[in-house]
């Protein structure tokens, strides 16, 4: 049987200091501990290039 997987997306949004990277990682290694992997990122742009929102896919298998 092929495996199944689950997958989960993260956003979060850019703020006046920047993005928040600590929570990122935080975020990243308590799911870490439950089995999710990061496998991708988006960062769309508007206008001149700026991104405004950085999204991490996640995905696990679902056993």
């Amino acid at each position: 049987m092929a495996v199944q997987w689950e997958h989960k997306v993260l956003k979060y949004k850019l703020r006046m200091k920047g993005f928040d990277y600590e929570q990122m990682e935080q975020d990243l290694n308590d799911l870490g501990r439950k089995g999710w992997e990061a496998v991708g990122t988006l960062a769309p742009s508007f206008g001149s290039g700026q991104a405004i929102e950085v999204a991490l896919i996640l995905k696990k298998r679902n056993d």
